[in-house]
C-alpha cells in the first residue's frame, strides 16, 4: 500500500472487527482485567499523551484502555487545520501493537464522519474540517488514508462490557429505546443502522437520559452500571441517577476511571477512582 498510515488503521480495523472477545457489538472483558475508561478526547493532544503513558499498556498486560472519540480537534495553531488525525493515527498504532489492551468505542462523531451527517462546532463543520486535515497530512495519498479511516471507524464496537458494567459512547434516548437497539448490540450493523434513527445512530446520539430511563435500560440489558462519554456539561464527569456516570476526557478538567474488572461498580466507587488527567504528569 502507497500510503504507510492507511496500513496501519486498516490493519487496526482487522484487530478490531476481529477480537476474540467480541460477540456482535459488545466487547467482553476478562473479569480480571484492570480497566481504564476515558471520555471523549476530540484531539486534546496533551490528554491522550497522559493518558497513553499512564497506561502504559505494554508493561501492564491485564490492563485494557478503552478510548473513544479522538477524532475532530481544534484548529491547529500553526496551519489552521484539524489535526486530530495525528492522534487517531498513534492510538490505531497501539492498536496494533496491543491488540488485545486497547478497545475503542464508536461515537456520534465517528458516526457522522461517516455518514457525512455534519456537526457544527465553534462555527466550523467538525467533518469537513477533519477531511481537510487528513488530506494536507497526506498530500497526495489523502483519499487513501480517509478511505482506510472510515474502515477502522466504521469496525469500532459500540460497547465494551465487565461482568455488570457496560462501557459506551452513549446510550438510546428515553422513547427511542427499541428492539432494534438491543439486537444491534448481539449482531452486526447495516449502513442504515448508521443513519438517522438507525440502532447505532440512537447509541451514540443518545441524550437526555434520567435516572428512571436508565434503570429500565439496566434492566433491559442485564447490567448494574454504565459508563459513558458523549456530555459536555462543562463538568469532567456527571452521574445520572445511582446507575450511570458521563466521563468527559477532552479539555484541561478531564478525567479517566480506572477500576477493576472483578470488583462490581456502583456510583460511588466510580467517583472515588476518576483521575484527573493532568494528575497524570
Amino acid at each position: 500500500m502507497a500510503c504507510a498510515a492507511a496500513d496501519i488503521f486498516l490493519r487496526a480495523a482487522e484487530l478490531n472487527r476481529n477480537d476474540a472477545r467480541r460477540a456482535g457489538n459488545i466487547v467482553e472483558f476478562e473479569a480480571e482485567s484492570e480497566i481504564l475508561y476515558t471520555g471523549d478526547i476530540h484531539g486534546h493532544r496533551n490528554n491522550l499523551s497522559r493518558i497513553l503513558a499512564y497506561a502504559d499498556v505494554s508493561a501492564c498486560p491485564q490492563r485494557r484502555l478503552v478510548l473513544q472519540e479522538i477524532i475532530h480537534g481544534p484548529p491547529d495553531e500553526r496551519t489552521g487545520q484539524d489535526r486530530s488525525v495525528d492522534l487517531l493515527l498513534r492510538a490505531a498504532r497501539l492498536k496494533v501493537a496491543q491488540p488485545e489492551q486497547v478497545v475503542f468505542l464508536l461515537g456520534n462523531h465517528d458516526v457522522a464522519q461517516l455518514t457525512g451527517n455534519e456537526i457544527s462546532k465553534n462555527g466550523r463543520g467538525v467533518c469537513k474540517a477533519f477531511t481537510e486535515g487528513v488530506r494536507y497530512a497526506f498530500g497526495a495519498s489523502g483519499d487513501e488514508a480517509l478511505a482506510a479511516i472510515h474502515d477502522f471507524l466504521r469496525s469500532m464496537p459500540l460497547a465494551a462490557r465487565v461482568g455488570r458494567t457496560l462501557m459506551s459512547h452513549s446510550l438510546p434516548s428515553p422513547g427511542r429505546w427499541t428492539d432494534a437497539c438491543l439486537d444491534i448490540l448481539r449482531g452486526g450493523a447495516t449502513d442504515a443502522d448508521f443513519r438517522r434513527g438507525g440502532p447505532v445512530y440512537e447509541w451514540t446520539w443518545g441524550r437526555g437520559h434520567t435516572p428512571e430511563h436508565i434503570e429500565q435500560l439496566a434492566a433491559a440489558i442485564g447490567v448494574d452500571f454504565f459508563l459513558i462519554g458523549h456530555y459536555h456539561t462543562g463538568r469532567p464527569f456527571e452521574a445520572i441517577g445511582r446507575r450511570a456516570l458521563t466521563v468527559s476526557s477532552d479539555d484541561d478538567h478531564g478525567c479517566l476511571l480506572p477500576f477493576a474488572g472483578a470488583t462490581p461498580l456502583n456510583q460511588a466507587a466510580a467517583l472515588e477512582a476518576l483521575k484527573p488527567i493532568v494528575s497524570l504528569g
